[in-house]
């Protein structure tokens, strides 16, 4: 199984569906495994700064879903949390 993801995906969150570009990684696998990474939004829209501390849920390119934590945000890059399965990952 991989442990790294690297591509495109879409953050949810209420009404918004921003593209960003995502970097996910895990140490361990299986239902109960935590995860993290970065996202950064495609072109110049923002990761709002009010999101930080929210939740909200990432697909990735093939309609694969997971639910994250937002660590931060700003015009950057933003760093990301989540638990399960990484999105990644076919089981």
């Amino acid at each position: 199984m991989e442990n790294f993801y690297r591509g495109p995906a879409i953050l949810l969150t209420g009404a918004a569906q921003v593209p960003v570009d995502a970097a996910l990684f895990t140490e361990a696998t299986g239902p109960e495994s935590a995860w993290s990474g970065t996202i950064r939004p495609e072109g110049t829209e923002p990761l709002w700064t009010e999101l930080e501390g929210d939740t909200a849920r990432l697909r990735l390119a093939d309609g694969r879903e997971g639910r994250i934590a937002i660590l931060g945000s700003g015009f950057g890059t933003v760093e990301v949390s989540g638990e399960g399965p990484l999105p990644a990952h076919r089981s």
